[in-house]
């Protein structure tokens, strides 16, 4: 259950583990939950392949009558070794009968990196799934390069596979490094905002003024580059907090979790706590401008870099 992409991944890649691919004729069987009664189901699961094993997958199972679901549950003990049965759902409830049986077994797998999720938590499953897209498509990605790739497709799967494959067919068997990535995912308006976020880690201000400047001059909205700063100026605030509690840095990268900590939490110690407070008050004071149309949210954008430089 889960991220419907990645079920469907999955369960391609079971059914070719069972039974190959393509099945021998016979050895695979799809059912729908709207459309099975129990009779059918049972002559799905209880017929003999003809040679090696067999695969049934049930699709829609929420959608059987809760006696049918009753009834499949009784089944799950009777079997036959040789055949796979897997359930597939986009929308489970964990208290039916069948869903309830198969998680007493701990037969449940979920699939998903959804964005609604604890971002500590969200961030590593993006990685992890993306990581686990580009290598089927034999698509190499620097740390870098992935930590870059997530954060412009966020938790959007379908999309992360159709640019993967972009990918790999414009760069074959090279390693690519976040400059390639960002050309082919948003060109230069996405190197700029690249641009901008590394200049802000590293602390280089006069960078970032610049690349502030060309990425309002190519029609970026000032609330947009609010939202950019504040998500990098926050990364940096988690990872001094870090380093702060105690941890060593290789520590604090392991518990900031997910790629963009090997190079977050390194360039944390380039900012004291207190000024990144300051600094995500001040462009929360920016965003209210730009959203009230109050003063100029780029002249805010700026003077809250300059005031970072000051404080060097």
């Amino acid at each position: 259950m889960g991220d419907s992409y990645l079920v469907r991944e999955r369960l391609a890649a079971l059914q070719k583990e069972a039974v190959g691919e393509p099945p021998a004729f016979g050895a695979a069987e799809t059912l729908y939950g709207d459309r099975a009664d129990l009779e059918t189901i049972a002559v799905a699961l209880m017929t003999l392949p003809l040679m090696g094993s067999r695969f049934v997958a049930l699709r829609q199972p929420e959608k059987l009558k809760e006696d049918v679901q009753k009834g499949v549950a009784e089944l799950l003990g009777d079997i036959p070794p040789q055949t796979y049965f897997v359930v597939v759902s986009d929308a489970p409830d964990m208290r039916k009968t069948l869903f309830a049986a198969l998680k007493k077994q701990g037969d449940v797998e979920a699939l998903g990196v959804g964005s609604k999720r604890d971002g500590s938590r969200a961030r590593p499953e993006l990685m992890d799934a993306a990581a686990g897209l580009a290598k089927a498509r034999s698509v190499e990605l620097s740390r870098e390069a992935l930590a870059a790739f997530v954060d412009f497709i966020q938790d959007d799967t379908s999309r992360m596979v159709n640019e993967l494959e972009k990918l790999s067919l414009r760069y074959a068997d090279q390693k690519l490094e976040p400059r390639q990535v960002l050309e082919s995912l948003g060109g230069e308006r996405a190197l700029t905002a690249f641009a901008l976020e590394g200049a802000l880690r590293e602390r280089r201000i006069g960078r970032a003024i610049a690349e502030l400047r060309r990425s309002l001059a190519q029609g970026e909205r000032p609330e947009v580059l609010v939202g950019q700063l504040a998500g990098e100026l926050r990364s940096l605030l988690r990872a001094r907090a870090l380093l702060d509690s105690g941890l060593d840095e290789s520590s604090a990268i392991k518990a900031f979790g997910g790629g963009r900590g090997y190079f977050v939490v390194p360039r944390a110690r380039n900012f004291r706590r207190g000024e990144l407070v300051r600094a995500i008050r001040q462009l929360g004071r920016v965003d209210v401008d730009a959203k009230t149309g109050q003063g100029d949210p780029a002249a805010g954008l700026e003077r809250m870099l300059l005031q970072l430089n000051a404080s060097t």
